[in-house]
């Protein structure tokens, strides 16, 4: 990948190994932060409409901004004791989801995740892990 694809002087780090057919593959940053937005979505329970991703150089590896809110479920809809995990430990298993999904999608190594909650996304049909 060109390094002016993730905003800074050096490139990533490919995840894979050696390429077995003849050429190149350029991965333009609109591709790679589209993937980035739709597996932060994923992670964080929100439409990617919702979600601002920005891409930087980490150290050669893929640093990903996320600013979005996050999915609560409805406390009415919610029984005592049956809350789920705190707004802090979802959003630590979502950096893991957004580092490994968007390895798993682009092929390039995902270093830093940062996460930014702007707010919640309340809603009965949403699932709390």
């Amino acid at each position: 990948m060109p390094a002016e694809a993730t905003g800074a002087g050096r490139a990533p780090v490919p995840v894979a190994g050696p390429a077995t057919f003849p050429g190149r593959i350029t991965v333009r940053q609109r591709a790679l932060n589209t993937v980035a937005r739709a597996v932060s979505a994923e992670a964080l329970g929100v439409p990617p409409a919702q979600v601002t991703v920005t891409l930087q150089d980490d150290r050669g590896r893929l640093g990903v901004s996320v600013v979005a809110p996050i999915s609560v479920p409805d406390l009415d809809t919610v029984t005592p004791g049956d809350a789920g995990d705190s707004v802090l430990h979802r959003v630590r298993d979502a950096q893991a989801q957004i580092r490994a999904g968007t390895t798993r999608l682009t092929g390039y190594q995902v270093g830093q995740v940062d996460v930014r909650v702007s707010g919640a996304r309340i809603g009965d049909d949403v699932r709390v892990r």
